[in-house]
């Protein structure tokens, strides 16, 4: 009966592990396209029509 509980913790590892490799990349993805917005408007620095 207690390798049933193994496996079971053993899926349940894999799956909190896939879900925050997935919650890791979406987030890479957003932090990409927020620099990429960023830079398309100038950047931070104040040399950019925005900040005039």
């Amino acid at each position: 009966m207690w390798f049933l509980q193994i496996i079971t913790v053993a899926i349940v590892l894999v799956f909190v592990f896939i879900g925050g490799v997935l919650q890791g990349e979406s987030q890479e993805r957003e932090h990409q396209r927020n620099k990429r917005r960023l830079e398309r408007m100038g950047g931070m620095s104040n040399e950019n029509k925005y900040w005039r």
